[in-house]
């Protein structure tokens, strides 16, 4: 059956070519070989050059169309084009597609295939022959590709450039109280910061909570790793003593209990820690259990708000896949006219750079693309003068309260 070459890895789709695509290929080398012979009793081109050209001619193209494959990332297609010889891979980000177009002949008709036609804007028509009609691949490819349209559009509608400046209290208020506890967060938000980043992750049953490192060891009197560990050892854990003996049997939140508390109060700036598959579809469903999707569509630069980002690219997009009305970023390392490109493309809302690794042009090119753009990494708080001045709009540091007398001494100059 065709649908049986449709293999689904979390949220990769892959296919082969209809079998269709080569088998009618041979009819007419059947008729020639086989047919003719019994029907004519003429055995004689059994003995011919024709022979050792049809299988100069039909051994490669079965070889080739049985050793190809496509498939469709959250981010690119990627085609292992067969051969005699081996297979070559090639990869085409969705970012640089113009157009997806199927087209279906009169053999494909019956036969049950079409060839899928990618406008590229390097390769020009880039053409994926024989996938099988009844497969999920083709509409999986147009509902991706639309969707980054129509993420695009909606950046540009709704642009979250600003001239307002920001501090995001890195972990809570990490250089006074032990980071990503309700400590932490709580004096955040006393000391006037709204604008709050934390970090989520999986414990091995399954449930986000709210912590930096891939293990416990810095951070509290425990070993081992976040996602080896179920919540209720988690819980069992001192997370404040390492920071000072004042925050003894200080806990980590679940997110589930940081959404529960602090819901319409804050800018929310949630980082996906890990590139653990289920997470998106954990912090998905925990957003609109708790009502954060009526904050969601919110600017970055509003409060309340909520503001979800990673290093993880592929986190980013299947987060954007599950929860298009909330505002995503991209965490990278230099911001690069390339990243810019590819997050304009892909529908991202905001970019936040290393702070050492941005420049005034590379700001200047991702706002004219109608991205936020804030940093992190920020070692002097008195560099914030400068990053304000290159047009960057938000600053995630350990010490916001430094942040805001550095841009309130220079309001006054």
């Amino acid at each position: 059956m065709e649908t049986d070459n449709i293999k689904n890895n979390n949220s990769n789709f892959s296919v082969k070519p209809s079998y269709w695509g080569w088998l009618w290929f041979l009819v007419p080398w059947i008729v020639v070989i086989i047919v003719y012979p019994l029907i004519s009793g003429d055995v004689a081109i059994l003995e011919s050059p024709l022979i050792i050209f049809a299988l100069i001619v039909v051994v490669p193209r079965i070889i080739s169309t049985y050793r190809t494959k496509y498939t469709i990332t959250l981010n690119q297609i990627e085609i292992v084009q067969g051969s005699l010889l081996g297979s070559q891979k090639y990869e085409i980000p969705l970012t640089k597609i113009n157009q997806v177009e199927s087209k279906v002949g009169t053999f494909g008709k019956t036969l049950g295939y079409s060839t899928l036609l990618l406008d590229t804007i390097e390769y020009n028509i880039v053409p994926l022959n024989y996938v099988p009609v009844k497969s999920d691949f083709i509409k999986e490819v147009e509902s991706r590709f639309n969707g980054f349209t129509n993420n695009i559009q909606k950046t540009k509608d709704n642009p979250d450039s600003t001239n307002e400046f920001g501090s995001i209290a890195h972990r809570g208020h990490s250089s006074q109280a032990p980071e990503n506890t309700f400590a932490a967060f709580d004096l955040a938000i006393s000391n006037n910061f709204k604008y709050i980043e934390t970090d989520v992750q999986l414990t091995s049953d399954d449930i986000p909570v709210i912590i930096h490192d891939d293990t416990v060891n810095r951070t509290s009197n425990g070993k081992g790793n976040v996602k080896d560990l179920k919540l209720s050892e988690i819980k069992s854990l001192d997370f404040g003593s390492w920071f000072d003996k004042k925050f003894k049997n200080e806990q980590i939140p679940t997110l589930s209990e940081f959404l529960k508390k602090y819901n319409e109060q804050i800018h929310l700036v949630l980082e996906l820690k890990s590139d653990q598959s289920n997470l998106t579809k954990q912090v998905a469903a925990l957003i609109e259990n708790e009502n954060w999707d009526k904050i969601a569509g919110n600017p970055m630069s509003q409060i309340p708000g909520l503001t979800i980002i990673s290093f993880h690219l592929e986190q980013v997009l299947r987060s954007l896949e599950l929860l298009p009305v909330v505002r995503h970023g991209w965490l990278v390392g230099e911001l690069t006219d390339t990243d810019i490109d590819i997050a304009s493309k892909l529908g991202i809302q905001g970019i936040f750079p290393y702070a050492k690794l941005t420049s005034e042009h590379s700001v200047k090119y991702a706002k004219e693309k109608g991205l936020f753009v804030g940093v992190w990494g920020i070692e002097n708080p008195e560099d914030v003068v400068m990053l304000r001045k290159i047009g960057v709009s938000a600053v995630t540091s350990d010490w916001p309260e430094k942040i805001i007398e550095h841009i309130d001494k220079n309001n006054d100059k």
